[in-house]
């Protein structure tokens, strides 16, 4: 399905609604139109629940004000610029965020839930070997706007096909924690009682390893999963694919979580893509073992997708279950996650968009430049 190119113009003597937490819009109505600040309760109840973005159709606010609220606010049209539908039943999503740029979100279909996947950045400034969108450099970062754009588009095509996302997860395009401020500002909005009311336990935001980010992060009590992108158990390996690693080794990262004070039963999530032949090894299934010992965490082994097409090999299935059955002997709790929607280049590691901005600004991109 493609649509219309959309217009960018935003109006400049408007606020866009979207990105804008309830306290912010409560100090917002305050000083610019001078309305109480349980407007703001009303609407995010009003734009996010009820899913009414007309101010003249807010029936419980007075005519005065809604048209107030007409002149201050604008509410972006959702929609997406191309959908594309798996053989297996996953959707990956292409919306533009300007003329030239654009970023992709993925509904998976699993048997038991439909997990959202978004994008955080246009292209990503980490490089990590193993992921296509590494190849593109950051581009730029996305606003909180921009983020929850993803999430209410999906939501109101999801109607089309009768479903719905149970699960959220920050893996698309982009570092979440490099874009520290728009993707916890979103967050926020996603779980606030008043706005889209996401349970915290639904939402997971990924990251590489920037450990000050994590760090703020777990002191700031974000709500939402932490997961880590482990993917090597020795610092050479490790600062061969994701370098990163030459920042912050894995010792540090994993003090760092060692280190968190979790509530009660709440454990982190250890991601590990296995490239066949490289940090696959009886070796690593060892130390991978002993670095996670007594550490409160699920591991989340993910065979390399080879169609992503960045030189790696899929291990055979034979060893992921192999890898799966020992970590869990260990008394740790293993999964597999099998890549969806190969076809459509929307599995873990493919999402990827081009344009000549992007590919000069790649050139750009530099480890050293992340700070968190």
């Amino acid at each position: 399905m493609t649509l219309p190119l959309a217009k960018f113009e935003e109006p400049r003597d408007q606020v866009n609604f979207y990105g804008l937490s309830r306290s912010a819009l409560a100090a917002l109505l305050d000083e610019r139109v001078g309305m109480s600040r349980y407007r703001a309760d009303q609407l995010f109840q009003w734009v996010y629940q009820k899913e009414v973005r007309d101010p003249e159709k807010m029936t419980n606010i007075k005519a005065s004000d809604r048209e107030r609220l007409q002149q201050l606010f604008f509410f972006p049209e959702l929609g997406f610029q191309t959908r594309q539908i798996s053989k297996d039943g996953t959707r990956k999503y292409l919306f533009s965020v300007s003329e030239d740029h654009q970023v992709e979100s993925v509904m998976i279909k699993q048997p038991t839930r439909m997990t959202l996947c978004v994008s955080s950045q246009v292209g990503c400034a980490l490089g990590c070997k193993f992921c296509r969108t590494g190849t593109m450099g950051l581009i730029r970062h996305l606003r909180a706007d921009e983020i929850l754009f993803q999430v209410l588009s999906v939501i109101e095509d999801a109607r089309n096909f009768g479903d719905m996302f149970t699960n959220m997860v920050f893996m698309g395009m982009g570092e979440p924690l490099h874009n520290y401020d728009a993707v916890t500002g979103a967050i926020r909005i996603l779980t606030d009682d008043f706005g889209l009311a996401l349970s915290q336990r639904k939402i997971t935001v990924s990251t590489v390893g920037l450990v000050p980010a994590i760090r703020r992060f777990l002191e700031e009590q974000i709500p939402a999963n932490l997961a880590i992108s482990l993917n090597a158990t020795t610092n050479e390996i490790r600062s061969q694919i994701m370098p990163i690693n030459r920042k912050h080794p894995i010792e540090e990262l994993l003090g760092v979580l060692r280190d968190a004070k979790l509530a009660p039963r709440k454990r982190f999530t250890i991601e590990y893509v296995m490239l066949g032949g490289l940090n696959d090894t009886p070796e690593d299934l060892k130390r991978l073992s002993q670095l996670l010992r007594n550490l409160p965490c699920k591991i989340n082994l993910i065979p390399y997708n080879d169609n992503a097409g960045l030189g790696y090999e899929t291990p055979p299935s034979e060893r992921v279950h192999q890898w799966q059955n020992e970590l869990n002997s260990h008394g740790m709790t293993a999964t597999i996650r099998w890549s969806k929607g190969q076809d459509i280049d929307a599995a873990c590691g493919q999402l990827v968009t081009q344009s000549t901005k992007q590919k000069k600004s790649a050139r750009l991109a530099m480890i050293d430049s992340v700070t968190p």
